[in-house]
């Protein structure tokens, strides 16, 4: 069972839904996964891709996930990956900094246009992608 998310945006530690987390993680790490991120002021989109983009790993405890799941579904707006739905829910490789596999999280990705929403490539550095931008 994965008892993991990856965040990239508005949920890490700092921006304006951390507090929205209903369960307090056993840890949270720095990581990234492999993908494509554009953003806009108030929230970031993850598409496929390969760049590096960077976040946070939280974990949880494994009952506590179904719990964890269903608010965030709700916050990213997935109903089971329907069609209509904003974002996706997917399991991603989550990557250390020294690029070390430090395990499968569950993250969510954009499921519309970014462009036509709104959004802008976040830069590229070196290969790695964040929002907000540094």
């Amino acid at each position: 069972m994965i008892d993991s998310v990856f965040v990239y945006g508005t949920l890490k530690r700092g921006q304006c839904r951390e507090s929205c987390w209903p369960v307090v993680p056993r840890k949270v790490v720095a990581g990234w996964v492999r993908g494509t991120v554009y953003g806009r002021e108030d929230y970031p989109a993850l598409l496929p891709g390969d760049h590096h983009v960077v976040g946070e790993l939280w974990m949880f405890e494994s009952p506590s996930m179904p719990r964890v799941l269903f608010v965030l579904d709700d916050i990213e707006g997935t109903d089971g990956n329907s069609p209509s739905d904003l974002y996706h829910r997917h399991v991603v490789d989550v990557f250390g900094e020294d690029d070390e596999l430090i395990g499968t999280a569950y993250t969510y990705f954009y499921h519309r246009d970014p462009l036509a929403d709104g959004f802008s490539l976040m830069p590229v550095v070196g290969g790695t992608q964040r929002w907000p931008a540094e």
